[in-house]
């Protein structure tokens, strides 16, 4: 198939051999003859425009579709040369790279809108922001249209307009207060990050109902202790039944009782008797927990429960060839029920212990101190940790990985913190295990 500069080749050939036969012609003065190939040579240069517009708009035409991103065109069709159809297979590479974006598109809004956590994203135009996507949950939770205006979301939330011009749109992790039309407060958490896109800035943030995230935390927490009471019972309930079973079997069949069955039957009722006393220990631990007294607080200095704390597990420390280190360096008081506190203490040193007596170095650091205007304590100790994959689950009641431990003392210490007003947290530092608590100052 002969390509198009080679047919725009022939016709300028064939006007050039029509240039030189109207030389001749009227170089022997024939007239009319001249005047014929004149006009022929005029229609040529017509159509020669004419083929020229007609390949260069079709080229226009497929250029102009990508860069207005119009990939609307059918362009299957076979070109007549070979520069057509190497731009109408780049068309068509286009084309289908638009349409696996748009089904990436539709994927990535389809999760956007999904996620139970409120989305708003924001473009930088000049030196504004306007609305560059919401999710469905944002809209629902703030009962608000997709607005595409900052001026209208300032209008419906002002409270969030104003604290993200107060951040500076900077990134940022906290709580926050928005009040919905005459609703009162709800506190929301609050995370916002910026990020640059060829060029262009975008400011995203995300809010997330605190009490979405406490009811979560909960429902969790329930579900798994209601595994371990489940799991504690059964495994006391199956033997006892079994053996129970059992001695009922023997009484029934043997009129005359002989020295074995005697002998079988003291076992299953001593068995039976083990697996009571275990269920009713561990029924008294689930009650220590639920049924926690109400602290008695009075003014005492913290360092000196501390102290006695020390004081109390120091054979136990000796026996373990524990070292001991404490900085009380800050001396204050606190409205605190003394036994309840000491009980905390005696209950994280206790698992200090545990956790470094097969330890080659056997450090336990104790100190208290202020940070931020709020009392801090950390009861530090040289032992291994805690598994990654257990470490949210050390503060549900029961879970122990002990043989000999009742998995109480952490979530009773916790209780007992948070009843005086403060928070107890693991986390490790610098290759130690770190138990924290920290109140209020008075």
């Amino acid at each position: 198939m002969q390509s198009f500069h080679f047919k725009a080749f022939l016709r300028i050939l064939v006007i050039l051999a029509l240039g030189l036969l109207a030389m001749y012609l009227i170089k022997h003065e024939l007239t009319y003859s001249f005047l014929l190939v004149c006009l022929l040579v005029v229609a040529l240069f017509f159509e020669l425009y004419f083929f020229q517009k007609a390949h260069y708009s079709a080229i226009d035409r497929i250029v102009l579709a990508m860069m207005y991103d119009d990939y609307s065109l059918k362009t299957t069709k076979v070109q007549a040369n070979e520069t057509m159809n190497n731009l109408q297979r780049l068309y068509q590479k286009l084309q289908t790279q638009q349409q696996q974006n748009e089904i990436r598109e539709l994927v990535y809004l389809n999760i956007l809108n999904n996620i139970e956590t409120g989305i708003l994203i924001l473009e930088k135009k000049g030196t504004t922001w306007e609305i560059f996507f919401i999710n469905d949950y944002f809209s629902g939770l703030f009962d608000i249209p997709k607005i595409k205006s900052w001026t209208n979301l300032e209008r419906l939330l002002p409270s969030l307009t104003h604290h993200l011009e107060v951040l500076n749109f900077k990134e940022s992790k906290e709580s926050i207060d928005i009040k919905i039309e005459e609703e009162e407060k709800q506190t929301f958490i609050l995370q916002t990050s910026n990020t640059i896109s060829q060029n262009q800035e975008y400011f995203i943030v995300l809010l997330d109902s605190i009490q979405k995230v406490l009811d979560k935390k909960e429902k969790d927490t329930w579900e798994n202790l209601m595994k371990i009471i489940s799991h504690e019972i059964m495994n006391s309930l199956t033997p006892i039944h079994s053996l129970a079973h059992n001695t009922q079997q023997i009484l029934e069949e043997e009129e005359h009782l002989s020295e074995e069955d005697i002998d079988d039957i003291k076992l299953s009722i001593n068995t039976i008797v083990n697996r009571t006393d275990h269920l009713q220990q561990f029924i008294d631990n689930y009650r220590k927990l639920t049924m926690l007294a109400s602290p008695k607080k009075q003014v005492v200095a913290p360092e000196r429960i501390l102290q006695l704390s020390v004081e109390t597990l120091m054979p136990l420390f000796k026996q373990n060839k524990i070292t001991v280190h404490t900085d009380f360096s800050l001396q204050t008081t606190v409205e605190w029920d003394a036994k309840q506190m000491e009980q905390v203490f005696i209950n994280l040193l206790t698992n200090a212990i545990h956790a470094t007596a097969k330890q080659e170095i056997k450090e336990i650091n104790i100190n208290l101190y202020e940070k931020n205007n709020r009392i801090c304590i950390d009861v530090e100790d040289s032992g291994a940790g805690i598994l990654p994959e257990i470490k949210e689950k050390i503060f549900i009641p029961f879970y122990t990985t002990r043989e000999e431990g009742a998995g109480i003392g952490l979530p009773l210490s916790k209780n007992i913190v948070e009843m005086h007003n403060g928070y107890l947290t693991y986390h490790r530092r610098e290759d130690k295990t770190v138990f924290s608590l920290n109140f209020p100052m008075y």
